[in-house]
């Protein structure tokens, strides 16, 4: 059986505080009876017991009141002492915070910078390299030898990786600093799809993986061609990389339905069978050069990737007014969803994919 709850202080104080009123009581009581017209009057030894019996258990309570109320006030005192000292703690802890965000703040313009910097000054020997390369590929310096053709074109091959790696590098650059300008125009969303697909069919039929589109008909976007381009293989691209050989992808563009989505959207999504996002893993695979281990997923981390693709999809559709959720189960499935909006930029009411 469970120990009874000692009382509290409070409840210590009132306790007394109800026995002295019922001595009290006492006391008003016996005089009533003196007072009281044909009533025996006790004897004067009576009277006096009475009174030396009450006035011991006043005293003994008025001592057990004050010691009650002494040990109160020591309680709220270091009560107080308490709240104060936490107080402090919290105040130091907030300030301490504060300046911790301050330094990442300023480390955060300062990577900013480096990788903006570190860009530019990339991509203009890069171009002329690949312009070069370029030309000795066409032949426009003579035939190449046998024995220089084959390194010449992985030469070739990675001076473009290089190069889309500074690009991607600038692009979250620009978004980051806010820097990014859309050109809009009239859009469809289907046929900017549809034009991207052909560019990342060898590297899906080098995989011997499927890709299904299934585009609707709907209404054009006020929006970046390229960009939206840009999104698209991003994401198929992804999908790619992380879908198995002999894998499938499916990509739809539709009109999102208006229950769930109100106030008019364009849906894309991309489907895949890959190996999938672990769910404590969905809030960050859209950081930039993210790479989470030890699980393999869409974080675009493959060999010609730094990890940006996917952030650099969010901030273009971002920018876009829209927003992009996915939806995964490990070794399944993943689905990233897109809803661009079809006039001025606004958020939906919900953001789950559908």
């Amino acid at each position: 059986m469970a120990e009874p709850t000692p009382p509290t202080a409070e409840e210590k104080i009132a306790e007394l505080d109800d026995e002295l009123s019922a001595a009290r009581r006492t006391i008003d009581v016996l005089i009533a009876r003196l007072e009281r017209v044909g009533s025996t009057a006790p004897t004067q030894a009576e009277l006096f017991d009475a009174a030396v019996r009450l006035g011991n258990v006043l005293e003994q309570r008025t001592r057990e009141l004050e010691d009650a109320r002494s040990e109160f006030r020591a309680l709220r005192a270091n009560l107080d002492q308490i709240v104060r000292q936490r107080t402090r703690a919290l105040a130091e802890s907030e300030a301490q915070l504060r300046a911790k965000n301050a330094e990442l703040e300023r480390q955060f313009k300062i990577k900013g910078e480096f990788i903006s910097i570190a860009a530019h000054e990339l991509r203009t020997p890069l171009t002329s390299i690949v312009g070069y390369l370029e030309l000795f590929s066409e032949g426009r310096f003579g035939e190449l030898p046998p024995l220089i053709e084959r390194p010449m074109n992985s030469v070739r091959r990675n001076a473009h990786r290089l190069k889309r790696l500074v690009d991607d590098m600038l692009s979250v650059s620009r978004i980051e600093a806010g820097g990014m300008v859309l050109q809009r125009e009239q859009v469809d969303l289907g046929d900017v799809v549809t034009d991207g697909v052909p560019g990342l069919l060898p590297l899906a039929n080098a995989r011997r993986q499927r890709i299904e589109t299934h585009i609707e008909r709907i209404a054009q976007l006020d929006a970046d061609r390229d960009k939206l381009h840009q999104i698209a293989v991003n994401l198929l691209g992804n999908a790619i990389r992380y879908t198995p050989d002999a894998g499938e992808i499916t990509i739809h563009v539709d009109e999102a339905p208006s229950e769930r989505y109100p106030g008019g959207w364009a849906r894309l999504r991309v489907r895949d069978n890959g190996v999938g996002i672990a769910e404590q893993d969905r809030h960050r695979i859209f950081d930039p050069f993210l790479h989470v281990q030890p699980a393999k997923h869409h974080t675009s981390a493959g060999p010609d990737s730094a990890g940006l693709g996917l952030s650099i999809a969010r901030g273009l559709i971002e920018l876009h007014g829209g927003i992009i959720t996915v939806d995964s189960q490990p070794e399944v499935f993943t689905e990233f969803t897109v809803l661009l909006p079809f006039g001025a930029p606004k958020r939906p009411s919900s953001e789950a994919p559908g």
